[in-house]
């Protein structure tokens, strides 16, 4: 559709100029503000959404081009950041109006990818406003909110595009996106409740229960009755309960198979999340941005929420509403929702009709469908606020897919790890982090990642040169990788962790101290590295310490069972007959036993398995559900009010051959068994734990003083730590790079590993 102004200069005297706009300037109003201004000005040419941007065209007098561009920076502005590419004199073409074109794809794309946004405070006004012909349309949106990333099937960022193509314009919306002095001129995402996408509510027997409004009423009403919803969300299908109702969420728990990882709650607004959680102005700027992400917060003691939501953690997940939809759910039911992605847990995140109902069958109670179809499904995205800043644990809705401050050219695909995956890629015109995936153990995950992996050529319109792993050998990235024609390149873990860390610094071109702790990562060596001091650069790393190494009795068992890492640790911590003493229940000899056999104890570095064994020793801790859960539990019990720490030094070996200094965990572990006789409390003693880790790691960062330090790696999500160590480090001569947007978990691997490849490449 060409929109236009006239422009009334005389062609004589007119000048040109040819402007590219980079960043997120798709699907953020971009086009209709520079329309506006060029109405005003009176000058002629075109913008356009194109591969690379947004591409402008401006021709006048003189005067008008200059106040044209002097104000373009202003009137375009978009919260991420505008950047001019190209701004070129070009010939006039002796344009009399200006309008608003649209162009075709060619080539790799250099544009940025628009997110997904959160309602709007308009949007939310019209939906509330008894007076507005949007009361209650669940789908509102406008040139600032709504779906993109979601619902785009092909780019430059055109309605016709998306899977708004269905919908056809009544009068009204019509009128709206065709005015210049519109809210919604030009807004790709416009309808309303006569043209728009609907919703309409069954029964678990698949009975229609009304739609519209009477949809609505039949949900809320099922969820006051303690019923499972299944809301058709933004990116996928969500599944709600009331979380003030203790069954409810009992029964979703079981239902989803999700013993005890914590549920997110959905809340109406910022007073409204207070009332369950404390937040700083750090957390409130969190929850309340565009990005709609849930934001990790300490929950209040006296909250209401079902206990089980987040059992044995001090902290709950809170976000705001989303959609129009939800916040009409959540407005009806005045109290917080648990708000949890549409898949039993493990399972890819479901996003049509039929695949829903066939996953969710006997999980929910009650469905809520829309007739929007979903093009990318992407989960919610997930931040806590450490050290004042906001650090992302999952990268998914609006926040994904994320541009990468790297070398564009060759074409690379990083494929991440096997947690928490998501991959990453370079096309020749930019480089992106892409959407949180999931964990890749089962085959439904694995055929979700293959067919995102496909999406996402498709739409940066790409084949890779080559491909980057991991180095374990048995994760199904890497198995994949081996079985494709492309070039592939194996980079360590804990490496990728580390670049990944100086990416999001801008410190590709220094060398560092990279801290890479988390739970596992395959070392060159064979062992299972995890708790490791690397100095290094993108181009390659040495060990320069690394935590005590020690048996894993079991192997996958003492991952599941922190008892059995706790068992091995005081056995080679402790004088002859404490292991018996401190594990009465238990056959620790026929533990030793098997601790002696290589094939099932393999030897690790992991500080996440450290984290494991102090939360046994402490907490009584004796089986976990999920991946860090013993650790995330530590932290929650810590007193932070409690002084001292264990000793935890670094170890240079003495009599003993070491390939490189040693973090010697056996002080601290008889420390703490020594405050569980003496009766020391819980608390007390999982603070002096992570004092003392975040005093190790400071300890072998003073050993290298030149350099400066980057924090990688899952364990850096704990906040506690992660303060501890700033507070360590505050008189280190050289700055102290900490996790952000990109996560500093494995699914900000993907971006390391990417990084390694491409600064190879342009330095070879």
């Amino acid at each position: 559709m060409f929109l236009t102004t006239t422009n009334a200069a005389n062609p004589t005297a007119l000048v040109a100029r040819r402007v590219l706009l980079r960043g997120f300037v798709q699907g953020r109003g971009v086009r209709p503000a520079v329309f506006r201004l060029a109405r005003e000005l009176g000058v002629g040419g075109f913008v356009a959404n194109s591969s690379s941007g947004v591409e402008i065209h401006v021709e006048g007098e003189p005067s008008q081009v200059t106040q044209f561009l002097d104000r373009l920076p202003a009137v375009a502005h978009c919260d991420a950041g505008l950047e001019v590419i190209v701004d070129e004199k070009v010939q006039p073409s002796g344009a009399l109006d200006f309008h608003i074109r649209r162009e075709s794809a060619a080539g790799p794309l250099a544009a940025s990818v628009p997110r997904d946004l959160a309602v709007c405070d308009d949007c939310r006004r019209e939906v509330f406003d008894v007076d507005n012909r949007r009361r209650g349309y669940a789908f509102t949106s406008c040139t600032q909110c709504g779906p993109r990333y979601s619902i785009i099937e092909r780019m430059p960022y055109e309605r016709s595009d998306t899977t708004m193509e269905r919908f056809g314009f009544c009068a009204s919306c019509q009128q709206e996106y065709t005015s210049a002095d519109a809210r919604r001129f030009h807004a790709q995402t416009n309808a309303c409740g006569q043209c728009g996408p609907q919703v309409w509510a069954s029964d678990a027997q698949g009975r229609n229960c009304g739609a519209g409004d009477a949809a609505l009423t039949f949900v809320v009403d099922a969820l006051r009755a303690g019923r499972i919803v299944a809301v058709k969300g933004l990116g996928g299908y969500q599944l709600l309960v009331d979380a003030c109702d203790e069954a409810a969420v009992q029964r979703l728990r079981r239902r989803k198979q999700r013993a005890a990882k914590p549920l997110a709650v959905m809340v109406t607004s910022v007073d409204a999340a207070r009332r369950v959680a404390h937040l700083d102005q750090a957390e409130v700027n969190a929850i309340m941005g565009a990005a709609n992400p849930i934001v990790v917060l300490r929950a209040k003691a006296a909250n209401r929420l079902a206990s089980s939501i987040h059992p044995g953690l001090d902290w709950v997940g809170v976000m705001l509403p989303t959609t129009p939809l939800h916040a009409l759910i959540a407005e009806r039911l005045g109290r917080p929702l648990v708000c949890t992605s549409g898949n039993r847990d493990g399972e890819p995140l479901a996003c049509d009709e039929r695949a829903a109902e066939a996953a969710l069958s006997d999980v929910c109670d009650v469905w809520l469908h829309h007739d929007r179809p979903i093009a990318r499904p992407i989960d919610d995205s997930v931040i806590r606020v450490i050290a004042g800043r906001p650090v992302s644990l999952r990268l998914a809705r609006g926040l994904a897919p994320l541009p990468l401050a790297l070398p564009t050219e060759p074409a690379i695909l990083a494929l991440g790890g096997h947690m928490k995956s998501a991959a990453a890629w370079s096309n020749s015109r930019q480089a992106v982090l892409g959407p949180h995936v999931g964990d890749l153990d089962t085959l439904a995950a694995r055929e979700r990642w293959l067919e995102q992996l496909a999406a996402w050529r498709e739409l940066y319109r790409f084949q890779a040169t080559t491909l980057v792993h991991d180095l374990h050998p048995d994760y199904f990235t890497t198995t994949w990788a081996a079985s494709q024609s492309q070039s592939t390149l194996a980079v360590q873990h804990h490496h990728g962790h580390i670049v990944a860390g100086m990416l999001q610094q801008g410190w590709l071109d220094r060398q560092v101290l990279g801290v890479a702790w988390d739970g596992t990562g395959f070392g060159p060596d064979g062992t299972i590295w995890g708790g490791e001091f690397l100095i290094a650069s993108a181009r390659g790393y040495h060990r320069a310490a690394s935590l005590r190494p020690f048996r894993l009795p079991g192997g996958e068992a003492a991952v599941r069972q922190p008892w059995r890492v706790a068992a091995g640790l005081v056995a080679q911590s402790s004088p002859s007959g404490e292991l018996q003493r401190e594990f009465p229940v238990y056959d620790v000899q026929a533990l030793l036993n098997v601790s002696r056999v290589d094939a099932v104890s393999p030897v690790t570095s992991s500080a996440g398995r450290l984290f494991d064994a102090a939360a046994h020793l402490i907490l009584g801790i004796e089986r976990v559900d999920f991946e860090g859960q013993a650790a995330m539990m530590l932290e929650s019990a810590a007193d932070r009010t409690a002084p001292h720490a264990y000793r935890f030094s670094v170890n240079d070996g003495g009599t003993e051959k070491v390939a490189c200094p040693l973090l010697d965990w056996r002080p601290l572990v008889a420390g703490v068994c020594g405050d569980r006789r003496a009766g020391v409390a819980p608390g007390v003693m999982a603070m002096k734990f992570h004092r003392a880790l975040a005093r190790g790691i400071a300890a072998v960062c003073r050993r290298h003083s030149h350099l400066p330090v980057v924090l990688g790696g899952g364990v850096f999500q704990n906040r506690l730590l992660t303060e501890l160590v700033v507070e360590q480090l505050a008189d280190h001569p050289q700055p102290l790079g900490l996790p952000g947007v990109i996560p500093p978990g494995d699914g900000g691997l993907a971006a390391g590993q990417l990084a390694v490849a491409l600064m190879n490449w342009e330095n070879a």
